[in-house]
């Protein structure tokens, strides 16, 4: 199983109708493959957090790249698990009004060429899961 964080920037204005939608498709596609996860989005900025098995996550990683609501794909991080932190979780959604509130997202962005300490990445997904918890 594997973990993998990306973010990626909107092509144009996306309503909040919209994003509804990418999260009703995602909880029933990811449901069938058996992935968890969440997705965050605000400012024209969208981070998701993918897990489950390594093949399904990098197949729906691939047709995320192809989708044209959004661009310049980047993988923030990637790691093996062998627990999942958004267990239940089918695809979670965290709405952030200000492209600041991601500031410890940007900061793992800006190390992604550099080795990040597994602790500092699982903390910030403990944050995303406690944010989820917050506004169910």
């Amino acid at each position: 199983m594997i973990r993998l964080l990306y973010f990626s920037q909107a092509t144009n204005i996306i309503s909040d109708e919209e994003v509804q939608n990418i999260l009703q498709v995602s909880r029933r596609n990811n449901s069938s493959t058996g992935m968890t996860g969440v997705l965050l989005y605000g400012g024209g900025v969208f981070m998701q957090v993918l897990e489950g098995p390594e093949q399904s996550v990098l197949k729906k990683y691939v047709k995320i790249i192809d989708d044209r609501r959004h661009t310049n794909c980047q993988i923030i991080h990637i790691t093996p698990t062998d627990e999942r932190i958004f267990e239940g979780w089918s695809m979670g959604m965290i709405k952030c009004e200000h492209p600041l509130e991601f500031e410890h997202i940007l900061d793992l962005r800006n190390q992604r060429k550099e080795v990040v300490r597994a602790k500092v990445f699982t903390d910030v997904m403990h944050d995303f899961l406690q944010r989820l918890k917050a506004g169910s």
